[in-house]
């Protein structure tokens, strides 16, 4: 019912806690255990613990456990063992909660494990977007770990000229014990450079450590393997279940496969291809009615455009392989249908994976196999045969050949000669062994 007392109107308290009246408490908090409790019939039960008597969040939470407990009590299904069970759980997992966050440090966005952290999330978005390769990421965070290791709880702003020096002169000495080669050290410098730059962009440091430029290893030129026209040929024809060792040849089912072999040298030579292009060619890629025929695609590490004239027998190879298809099918899968090299999406939706040795390896085998175990050359050789020989037979058709940006400034001012590189293309054919006779797509300076 409601009372009038001097025209203010006054709410009667219920049997449960009410907050409409001030200091109107059902429960008694005891000071000493900072703990909510009632006595009932004889007994009390303490409920809630609190840190002050007056957070009312607690006080609303006790008082709803002291409802349920009441009317457990007043039915007659009570269970005190149960209710200390439950309530010593309760406890243990705020204790373990607590106790994990007390040591911990405020987040600091200068420091460097946090700006590690927060740069390759930015590299991630990239990923993400198809500007780099996860493999790429992969690459950044490998080399970037001695640097978080040294410099980990150091502020960013904090690294002067002699802490770059420092750590230079520890890395190099790495070298000097044969731990890391100087082209892996090389990479190390180059991935801090890239950070510190991120870093600087976004605000982090105002300036740049000015001695970052001497974070550079000079690398000698390899020495270059290449093919030889009759070694290409001698692997070729080591392709085929036939030619394995007699205790694999009862082998069946999808390892014993070597088609993918054959797209390995015909497109590794043909168009300079790496296992990235193989494993993301799609048959829309296959221009086979276009004169001359042509594979057509960009790049899968830079996105420049390619454009390669077909030898008769890759027009072939490809065509059965093509047969059947939609336009935006892969062109080479796994037995199981995965593509050559797999990508996947994470719990987080980022773009993960990106590499994989399977049809590498393969290759590696064949080498062996054919030219004996101590053989060094691998897939990438192929490539470099391919280069090789058009730039032998025409300077400068090489970046075309390979898919390289031209960032001369004639580049800016000319098409590509992709008529030249047709006609070195007719001849590589021949001079490697797929051919007898010369496609008529090749201009007569070429010839000569």
């Amino acid at each position: 019912m409601v009372q009038k007392r001097g025209g203010i109107t006054v709410l009667p308290i219920c049997e449960k806690w009410s907050v409409s009246k001030k200091r109107q408490y059902i429960l008694t908090y005891h000071g000493p255990s900072k703990t909510w409790k009632k006595k009932y019939k004889g007994k009390t039960h303490y409920l809630v613990y609190s840190t002050s008597k007056s957070d009312r969040e607690k006080y609303r939470e006790a008082v709803d456990k002291w409802n349920r407990i009441k009317a457990e009590i007043d039915a007659g299904e009570y269970d005190a063992e149960k209710e200390r069970l439950a309530s010593e759980k309760k406890r243990l997992v705020s204790v373990t909660k607590s106790g994990s966050q007390k040591g911990r440090r405020r987040y600091n966005p200068r420091q460097i494990s946090n700006c590690i952290k927060k740069f390759l999330e930015f590299k991630q978005g990239e990923v993400n977007s198809k500007q780099i390769t996860p493999s790429r990421l992969k690459s950044l965070q490998y080399a970037l770990v001695p640097f978080g290791d040294r410099f980990g709880d150091v502020q960013i702003n904090q690294i002067s000229e002699r802490e770059i020096e420092k750590f230079r002169n520890e890395q190099s000495k790495r070298v000097a014990r044969s731990e890391i080669k100087p082209s892996t050290l090389d990479h190390y410098f180059r991935a801090i450079r890239q950070f510190f730059l991120w870093a600087w962009k976004n605000r982090l440091i105002n300036e740049r450590p000015r001695n970052l430029s001497d974070l550079k290893v000079k690398i000698l030129p390899r020495k270059v393997d290449l093919f030889t026209p009759d070694e290409i040929q001698a692997l070729v024809d080591g392709v085929g279940q036939e030619n394995l060792d007699p205790k694999w040849q009862g082998r069946t089912g999808p390892q014993v496969d070597h088609s993918i072999l054959e797209a390995a040298i015909l497109l590794g030579l043909n168009c300079g291809y790496t296992q990235m292009d193989i494993s993301t060619l799609r048959v829309g890629d296959c221009q086979f009615r276009k004169r001359p025929p042509r594979v057509v695609k960009r790049r899968s590490k830079s996105g420049v455009p390619m454009e390669h004239l077909m030898w008769k027998r890759t027009k072939s190879f490809l065509e059965k392989h093509c047969n059947g298809k939609k336009q935006s099918d892969l062109v080479f899968t796994r037995s199981d249908g995965k593509p050559i090299v797999p990508f996947s999406i994470d719990k987080d939706g980022n773009i993960v994976g990106g590499r994989s040795d399977w049809m590498g390896d393969k290759f590696k085998r064949l080498v062996q196999r054919v030219f004996g175990d101590d053989d060094p050359r691998r897939m990438r050789e192929l490539r470099k045969t391919g280069a090789d020989f058009v730039k032998q037979r025409e300077v400068g058709i090489e970046k075309l050949y390979l898919g390289h940006t031209d960032s001369s400034m004639a580049g800016r001012y000319t098409k590509p000669a992709q008529k030249a590189l047709d006609g070195v293309l007719c001849f590589m054919e021949m001079d490697f062994g797929f051919t007898d006779k010369l496609q008529p797509y090749y201009s007569k300076r070429v010839r000569q």
